[in-house]
């Protein structure tokens, strides 16, 4: 907090070296409507994302390139990555930051800022120009969509990316565990049977 009751604000000098490499590798490279969010506080398992949008599968793969190319030195190295067979959502991952490279209707699609909508954003100081993106809104979304990015694989919280309603359904409700425990009619003993079928109705043979 900068004063009290006011959220801290994050400007690009205080960005890692690295991440603002790979920030600039994605514009310059056209990536559109660049997003970094400090997670140190809201996610536990990163300290930053940089979510950027491109116009195509060809502009992902070239927008990745750059960012692979420029991002990495001595100290900083990629440990993970995923999505890189497809490219309409990337995800690079260098433990202090996680980068995300989307095919712009999938970033609509996943909407991770609305996940992370705590996360203070950057002050990125970006042209008018680079941050719209109306110009991708048109874009026809991927049938079937990617799957999603990001798991225990990157550092996630076991809760973090499972849908409540899923916990809901899992949970069994001991009052109706098992309703064949309390069935009304008690069991017939086979003993009972046989000995019904030993001895037939005994009113056939009233005298």
């Amino acid at each position: 907090m900068s004063d009290e009751g006011t959220p801290r604000t994050w400007s690009r000098g205080e960005l890692p070296p690295a991440l603002e490499r790979g920030l600039v590798a994605a514009v310059d490279r056209g990536a559109k409507a660049p997003v970094i969010l400090r997670l140190t506080e809201v996610a536990g398992y990163t300290d930053w994302a940089l979510l950027i949008s491109a116009r195509s599968e060809r502009q992902v793969r070239g927008i990745v390139d750059g960012i692979l190319e420029t991002v990495q030195d001595g100290t900083t190295k990629l440990i993970g990555s995923d999505g890189l067979d497809l490219y309409l959502w990337a995800l690079l991952d260098y433990d202090d930051f996680l980068i995300h490279v989307f095919y712009h209707p999938v970033r609509r699609h996943y909407d991770l800022e609305s996940m992370w909508s705590d996360a203070p954003r950057v002050e990125l100081g970006l042209p008018a120009e680079t941050m719209d993106d109306s110009d991708l809104d048109g874009l026809a979304a991927p049938d079937p969509m990617p799957s999603y990015r990001g798991d225990l694989a990157f550092g996630g919280f076991e809760d973090e990316f499972v849908d409540d309603d899923d916990d809901d359904e899992s949970e069994e409700d001991p009052e109706f565990v098992d309703d064949d425990l309390f069935d009304d009619d008690p069991p017939v003993s086979p003993t009972a049977d046989s000995e019904a079928a030993a001895n037939p109705d005994d009113d056939l043979f009233d005298t």
